[in-house]
């Protein structure tokens, strides 16, 4: 029978050289957790031995298992994503007691469903990263069962933080849009792909807030979307984000970027975040403007 544990005071943390990673570790040390963050630097969670060791000297009251990674072929998706969080929770044996899982999965798993994309949908991954993550949640819940561990799994939509990679959508225009100043009062030139794709964007802040909610007040056997519920196409937040810089712009479409398959919306149901949770994100073009410039 899984059960959760009565009080959670040691986490470790995953992935926490991250863009989630670098923005949840002093906020889970701010509200008072014992938190000990592991990174690649670390070793590789993909062998067994490491996660062993982490977990028997850590003895963690909760494991946020953030690590993975979204380049590479098949093979490397599935080292990084799916053997890290296999091993994890089939070396727990040794453990006091079982620690309270919370595994990022990814929204990429749902592909090109028809909005809002509630967490019983099917899953129809488009890519080998979106695939890759199901296999990931798709073993972390078998096994949790299988071993009675409390497992949460959660789908993370367009995280928005200040520091979003350039391999993003949103971290390519604002370098662009950064980099490309001409001086006076000339627009600065930003080369894309289709800006009329609409995606739901949640801000940091709320992913942080979610997973401190979870530690707080666990919901083993949930699965949980961290989403807006808003669709904003990618031109509306650029043009916010040139509003914020002062800059007027010149879009120029790159036909080769405009024809990459990509599905027009993808939106994602709140419910259970804020049900759940509590946390209700309120999203805007200039709010995601804010934080990519702060």
């Amino acid at each position: 029978m899984t059960t959760t544990p009565r009080g959670i005071h040691r986490v470790l943390l995953t992935g926490a050289g991250g863009l989630i990673g670098r923005e949840l570790l002093p906020a889970l040390a701010a509200a008072g957790f014992e938190v000990f963050p592991a990174s690649r630097a670390g070793g590789d969670l993909a062998d067994p031995a490491v996660c062993r060791e982490l977990l028997l000297r850590l003895q963690p009251d909760a494991v946020v298992h953030l690590a993975g990674g979204a380049r590479g072929d098949r093979g490397a998706l599935y080292r990084s994503n799916v053997l890290p969080t296999v091993h994890l929770l089939e070396e727990t044996d040794g453990l006091v007691s079982a620690p309270y899982f919370v595994v990022f999965g990814s929204a990429a798993e749902y592909g090109a469903l028809e909005g809002p994309i509630a967490e019983d949908a099917p899953l129809r991954p488009l890519t080998e990263y979106g695939r890759a993550k199901a296999a990931q949640t798709a073993l972390a819940v078998a096994i949790a069962a299988e071993r009675g561990l409390p497992l949460t799994v959660v789908r993370p939509f367009n995280v928005v933080a200040p520091g979003l990679p350039t391999s993003s959508a949103l971290g390519n225009l604002r370098a662009q849009l950064m980099v490309s100043r001409t001086g006076g009062d000339e627009p600065r030139r930003v080369v894309c792909g289709r800006l009329d794709v609409v995606r739901d964007f949640v801000p940091i802040d709320a992913v942080v807030e979610a997973v401190l909610a979870l530690l707080r007040s666990p919901a083993p056997g949930a699965t949980i979307n961290l989403c807006s519920g808003v669709g904003l196409d990618l031109e509306s937040i650029l043009r916010a984000m040139a509003r914020r810089a002062g800059a007027s712009l010149e879009i120029v479409v790159d036909e080769a970027l405009a024809r990459l398959p990509a599905a027009p919306s993808v939106i994602g149901d709140p419910t259970l975040m804020r049900d759940v949770l509590g946390v209700s994100p309120a999203v805007c073009a200039d709010s995601l403007a804010r934080i990519l410039l702060p």
